[in-house]
């Protein structure tokens, strides 16, 4: 099953429990973080709990706020999430928040075609990073904007899903929307889980995007270490 694009054209404030939003935005306003986090769900307060994951292989970290759960997001979505930090535990393992702002952003799990690959449509974005972590590959680029639903997703060759590099392919299918109709380019965030790839008995250690970049025509590929 595919599922269309998610662009990011509303940016949901998250406010304080026990705050006006407006002080809550001026007063860190210069301290701002923008990271692609996790939603966990709700501690024993009732307040909003966020697991931003290290690059790589690096440790996640536990976020804890004073804001009640986002609107509509259930628990284990992908969000941009706009915040500041309080504090630090000594060990790293938990930060205190506050929470200012978020987004919703395309979460997927790779997938696998399931038609010969030259039947996929392909067409370029705008690449501004892509990087990996713990178990999710996020994307960050500018896709054409035509005001339509279009699919976007991360797709492994079924001829190499068993190799020790298994190519990938980002599908963009503007859904045979005519060109006349494509406005500007938009912001993007897409980020998937390739969890699959890292299981144990997975023969998989390098996970090979292609990608049609627009901003670096010659750079075609990002390679991914998995294991």
């Amino acid at each position: 099953m595919k599922h269309a694009i998610i662009l990011l054209a509303t940016i949901a404030v998250l406010v304080a429990c026990d705050r006006s939003h407006d002080g809550l935005l001026d007063e860190t306003y210069e301290k701002q973080v923008v990271d692609i986090v996790t939603y966990t769900g709700l501690d024993n307060d009732q307040h909003a709990t966020f697991r931003l994951d290290g690059r790589d292989d690096d440790p996640s970290v536990k976020l804890f706020t004073n804001v009640a759960a986002p609107d509509k997001v259930k628990p284990n979505e992908r969000l941009l999430l706009t915040y500041a930090i309080n504090h630090r535990a000594p060990d790293g393992s938990y930060w205190d928040i506050d929470a200012i702002a978020y987004s919703r952003i395309i979460n997927d799990s790779i997938r696998v075609n399931a038609n010969p690959l030259d039947t996929y449509s392909m067409r370029p974005i705008k690449l501004n990073s892509i990087w990996r972590t713990g178990e999710y590959i996020n994307l960050y680029g500018q896709v054409e904007y035509t005001g339509k639903n279009r699919f976007f997703y991360m797709m492994v060759d079924s001829d190499t899903k068993y190799n020790d590099t298994v190519q990938a392919y980002l599908v963009h299918d503007l859904l045979n929307t005519p060109s006349d109709s494509i406005f500007y380019w938009r912001d993007l965030y897409l980020s998937v889980n390739v969890a699959a790839l890292k299981q144990p008995e997975a023969p998989c250690h390098v996970l090979r995007v292609h990608i049609n970049d627009v901003n670096n025509p010659s750079t075609t590929f990002k390679d991914f270490n998995i294991k």
